[in-house]
Formats: C-alpha cells, sequence, structure tokens
C-alpha cells in the first residue's frame, strides 16, 4: 500500500488503516457487527442514522477535523469513509494521488476485517 493515501495528526501518522480501526474499536464498542468486506455499506452492518452520527463525532475527536454527520450516507461504505477522512486531512500541498488517479480500494486490505 505505498501509494495509500496518509496524513499527520498531533504526530500521529493517519491512513485509512488507521482510520479503519478505530472504526471497529467504536463498532465493537456499540455491538454492532464489524465486516469481513470493507465495500460493505454501513447499513448493511446494522449501522442507523443515530450510529452514524455518533461515529462521526468519534471520529471528529480523534482527527481533529470537522465531519459532516451525514458522511456515512456520502460514503456508505468501510473503506470509502477511510479513504475520504484521509484525504480531508493531508496537507494542501499533498492533494490528489499520483497522476491525478483516484486511489480506490487502497483500504482493501486493511487490518483484521
Amino acid at each position: 500500500m505505498s501509494d495509500q493515501l496518509q496524513a499527520s495528526v498531533d504526530g500521529v501518522t493517519v491512513n485509512a488503516e488507521k482510520i479503519l480501526a478505530w472504526i471497529q474499536e467504536w463498532t465493537e464498542a456499540n455491538n454492532l457487527k464489524v465486516p469481513s468486506d470493507l465495500n460493505q455499506t454501513f447499513a448493511e452492518a446494522g449501522f442507523d442514522s443515530m450510529h452514524s452520527v455518533e461515529l462521526a463525532f468519534f471520529l471528529e475527536e480523534r482527527l481533529r477535523i470537522k465531519i459532516d454527520e451525514t458522511v456515512l450516507f456520502d460514503y456508505p461504505t468501510f473503506a470509502s469513509l477511510a479513504e475520504h477522512l484521509v484525504s480531508l486531512i493531508r496537507p494542501a500541498g499533498a492533494a490528489g494521488s499520483q497522476n491525478g488517479a483516484p486511489v480506490s480500494g487502497s483500504a482493501g486490505g486493511a487490518g483484521n476485517w
């Protein structure tokens, strides 16, 4: 995953894997189903609108950025949300991947999902 998006928050390297680990931590703490497929939607994993808002607030605290409460509807899979959040915290000069190609599926092998 050498082309994976990453940034730094308070000196900690944050990439899609780190965000997915935080999501997994929150999901388990809230007795929700942790998916085996990162392209599974939050709805398929049993998230409702309240879970979506609570997870957005949890991730705001971890990432120290404002996250819209509807982000799980805009980025409905675990992988797409993680990649989107990393892109929000990347330094301004590092926007986009090489050759302007989107980095899709880079979180596909993250963690033990």
